[in-house]
């Protein structure tokens, strides 16, 4: 096995697993949708070349064995039926545990023998024969990827000096093939598929004398799907075109052998081919080359057409960190320099800020990932518990371009899971229950990603039979989260967040689903040490909606800077709304608690020094500075003594002696060196 290679190949095959999910859902909702049976068949197809390559066998056969299905789905010699679709869903959790302990113990060992002996069944009893009897013709030539017959001639005129190259060639023992190359229709980067075909040839000591159309074109992409090559090498006719046929995206090889007899030779005199050519040696082995008009050196090709590479996590955190480190000293320096007035600095400095920001929002780009990462696993889970659940379920995904911050990607699957289980189990009601409350028999359960402002929105929402509020207030009671004079009073958002505690279940039915009472805890708290919020909605036999909501970038924020007594605190520029200057006598007291009334609207105050636990003392000023923040639909106002103005920050961990105290989610250095801590807005507001 090729260990460099070996990270390219669990990327790969994740992506194709995941394609496999994909399409074979949507086959399973339309039998007849012959585009993702040909799909299908062509990523198990790339699968089991692209696991043979690097020695997993299991993996290889597994793969072929369904493609072996597949293949009988896509020449009508066989139906798609539920049966066989949960048989080859179980092939695909069988490649990912295999996928798995190869990430795990570097083999893929895992026994899936009974699955071989179902497909095998099926097959013989589709087609009439062994898989076994036939895979070796099936190999050689399939439907979408014959090998064509010996023909009398070749359909190119070669050019004398190529052909001179071919005729030393053959007197050192290569041998000269014609290959005709057509690629898979809607291949996205066929440059770079070309290029892998370049490159398996220059890898088996083999070149290519001459290509049409030219290298040139082929790397500019200027060209339909079809290549011709004119290749010298050492291996034989069927060989070369086994190796060809196995690169993904390739739907039809044709190889001709050049003999004398089939040449077409131009003999027309041009001056970018040299008329002379010789066999150069190397170290290792004898290899033709030619300087025609249209082919070139294969090592050169690749200069193009690199247009994405992957990059290890650890060094993008790395990247961010010393990104981080810059921003810190940015500000150290601007600082500093607030006490001169030296012009060439201000330009200098003006001039380092702008490539700064500009190299920050680089950065942060770079590790954003579309949330589809996340939302393309959950279809198949979704079809599975339904049918566990003998519940009819339409999934309905939007948003899955939006971007979001790769450390809250990697963390927020379970979370959703979670919330999507919850919304089949308990909130989507059986057939009959919805027939009966006048509703489809099919319920709906949206999962939905979208911007708004500095932050990213999920929402999972459903049209089942919502939250009750009075059986989770009885349950509430009952453990003593709050006493029955308090629950009579308490808001709707107050009552449903109640289920977030540890714990807390109104199921009356413990499954293996859920109802254990685990769960929904945990969603807050991942939620929250991301730096996010959650608020649930939920209409009684409507249906109920979680939305999620997060920062675009979890390392360095805007923020507005207060001073509380002499201390400086920073406040997450998302939850701001606004700041005010109001006069004392604009405070009101509402039940007990202060607010104020601004535009219509009741806004409660926090005075930060009371909750600091700092000395409140009667201020003889009569205006007081209030920062208005947002929190889920809810508004109010933190009671500052001053402002300091907007900065970047970089946050910096509390660390884990620290990580009980919810009213700050970070620290964070400033220009002048000091510390100030960055309030948890949503978990002040939370404790109020």
């Amino acid at each position: 096995m090729n260990e460099q290679y070996l990270s390219v190949f669990v990327e790969e095959t994740r992506e194709y697993l995941q394609q496999l999910n994909e399409k074979m859902l949507a086959l399973e909702n339309n039998p007849e949708d012959i585009e993702a049976i040909n799909e299908i068949f062509r990523a198990l197809h790339t699968l089991k070349g692209m696991s043979a390559t690097m020695g997993f066998e299991n993996m290889a056969k597994l793969s072929h064995k369904m493609e072996n299905i597949f293949d009988l789905f896509r020449n009508h010699r066989a139906s798609v039926d539920s049966e066989i679709m949960d048989a080859l869903f179980a092939g695909v959790d069988t490649l990912e545990r295999m996928l798995q302990k190869i990430l795990d113990e570097g083999n893929d060992e895992i026994d899936s023998s009974e699955l071989l002996e179902i497909y095998e069944t099926f097959y013989s009893k589709v087609s009439g024969e062994s898989t076994k009897e036939s895979e070796h013709v099936k190999e050689e030539k399939t439907s979408a990827e014959k090998i064509s017959e010996e023909v009398l001639s070749i359909p190119i005129t070669i050019e004398e000096s190529v052909v001179n190259v071919l005729k030393e060639a053959r007197e050192k023992d290569f041998n000269a093939f014609y290959l005709k190359i057509k690629l898979q229709e809607g291949t996205m980067l066929k440059s770079a598929r070309m290029y892998v075909v370049f490159h398996k040839i220059e890898e088996l000591g083999g070149e290519v004398l001459k290509s049409i159309p030219s290298v040139e074109d082929i790397e500019n992409e200027k060209f339909d799907r079809t290549v011709e090559l004119v290749v010298v090498c050492k291996i034989s006719k069927e060989k070369l075109a086994e190796i060809i046929k196995d690169i993904s995206e390739i739907a039809e090889v044709n190889v001709i052998e050049i003999n004398p007899q089939n040449l077409k030779i131009d003999i027309s005199p041009s001056e970018e081919i040299e008329p002379e050519s010789e066999v150069k040696k190397t170290s290792s082995q004898k290899t033709p080359v030619s300087k025609s008009k249209e082919s070139s050196q294969p090592a050169s090709f690749g200069t193009k057409i690199t247009q994405t590479i992957r990059v290890d996590i650890d060094k993008l955190d790395t990247l961010m960190n010393l990104m981080g480190e810059l921003v810190i000293s940015r500000s150290r320096i601007m600082e500093t320099l607030k006490k001169y007035q030296i012009k060439e600095i201000d330009e200098s400095l003006a001039h380092l800020s702008r490539i700064t920001l500009d190299l920050q929002n680089i950065v942060m780009k770079i590790r954003m990932v579309p949330i589809a990462f996340v939302f393309n696993r959950f279809p198949r889970m979704v079809r599975d518990l339904s049918k566990k659940l003998n519940k009819e379920i339409n999934l309905v995904i939007t948003g899955q371009e939006t971007e979001l911050d790769r450390t809250v990607v990697d963390e927020i699957g379970d979370p959703l899971l979670h919330l999507l289980r919850n919304a089949i189990d308990h909130g989507i009601e059986s057939k009959d229950e919805r027939l009966a409350k006048g509703k489809p028999p099919i319920g709906t359960v949206r999962l939905d990603a979208h911007h708004e402002g500095n932050n990213v929105v999920i929402e999972v929402s459903d049209d089942g039979r919502g939250l009750d509020r009075d059986k989770i207030l009885k349950k509430a009671v009952e453990r003593g989260l709050i006493d029955e004079v308090s629950a009579s009073s308490m808001t709707d958002e107050k009552v449903f967040s109640l289920i977030f505690e540890p714990g807390f279940s109104t199921a009356e039915n413990v499954s293996d689903v859920s109802g254990r009472g685990v769960g929904m805890d945990v969603v807050k708290s991942t939620i929250e040490t991301l730096n996010g919020s959650v608020q649930i909605e939920s209409i009684k036999d409507q249906g109920t909606k979680v939305t999620i909501k997060f920062p675009l970038t979890l390392a360095i924020i805007q923020a507005l800077l207060v001073t509380v007594e002499d201390f400086v605190y920073a406040i997450p520029l998302v939850n701001v709304e606004e700041t005010l200057s109001i006069k004392d006598d604009e405070v009101k007291i509402v039940e007990k608690k202060p607010v104020i009334y601004i535009r219509g609207e009741i806004i409660p105050l926090i005075n930060l020094k009371e909750l600091f636990g700092l000395p409140v003392q009667k201020s003889d000023k009569n205006v007081l500075n209030v920062v208005i923040v947002q929190s889920g639909s809810r508004k109010y106002g933190l009671m500052v003594d001053g402002l300091l103005g907007q900065d970047d920050i970089v946050i910096k961990s509390l660390g884990k002696m620290l990580k009980n105290i919810k009213e700050f989610s970070g620290g964070a250095i400033l220009g002048d060196g000091s510390i100030a801590l960055i309030l948890d807005v949503p978990n002040i507001v939370a404790s109020l």
